[in-house]
């Protein structure tokens, strides 16, 4: 599939539009978009509160994640901002609009780390284990603010994907807290500035039940 983007100015007239409007009429997609908005709007579910938000972006993040892949989203793609600008305010801004009622500007185009769909995509790309069930099961009391603490911290050289699945796996063999959690991603942003993990007895994993360790003993 060939990816549209937008830029940050087109970004912000659309979204004046849609909040002008207060709701969006899709218009001018090519077939290929037409067609993924319909795919995405028939497999995610409209965010009504009966489930907490965390689960809810987690189901959005793993049908978003499935279906993207499946017509050529790969890394790459994943970190153009203009791609998720271009989803967000065209192709299902309604989806957007229904978990994020009020528009903020940030969830659709402003500030890269809290365009909704590019972050709940990304929670699925670097929580990922074997397959979407195994995922799922290790992301089962996610909240918004495991998400931001994921997400937001992406250290010097950008994410390191098996460190962040293997912190995923460790984290829900050991039932963390989200203040727990929270720890456990400053102290993991300190840490590996000066610690390469592979070096690490154990490798990643050795390293990753070092900070688990420490994090628990300090319960």
């Amino acid at each position: 599939m060939k990816w549209s983007t937008l830029n940050a100015t087109l970004a912000r007239r659309r979204h004046e539009e849609i909040t002008e409007a207060g709701k969006f009429v899709p218009v001018g997609l090519t077939v290929d978009y037409a067609m993924l908005r319909e795919r995405l709007v028939e497999a995610i579910p409209r965010f009504d509160g009966e489930i907490g938000a965390g689960a809810y972006d987690v189901a959005t993040g793993l049908a978003l994640y499935r279906i993207l892949g499946e017509v050529g989203m790969d890394v790459r793609t994943a970190a153009d901002d203009g791609v998720w600008r271009f989803l967000s305010l065209r192709v299902v801004p309604d989806i957007v609009q229904a978990r994020w009622p009020k528009l903020p500007a940030d969830r659709f185009w402003r500030g890269r780390s809290r365009i909704w769909l590019r972050a709940v995509w990304w929670l699925i790309h670097l929580a990922w284990q074997e397959n979407e069930e195994q995922t799922r099961a290790v992301l089962t009391d996610v909240t918004t603010d495991t998400i931001v603490q994921l997400v937001e911290r992406p250290g010097r050289g950008g994410f390191r994907i098996e460190l962040a699945r293997a912190m995923f796996r460790e984290r829900s063999s050991r039932r963390l807290s989200q203040e727990e959690f929270r720890a456990l991603m400053k102290l993991n942003t300190a840490r590996v500035i000066v610690t390469e993990p592979w070096f690490c007895d154990g490798g990643i994993r050795g390293y990753v039940r070092e900070l688990h360790d420490y994090v628990v003993s300090v319960r």
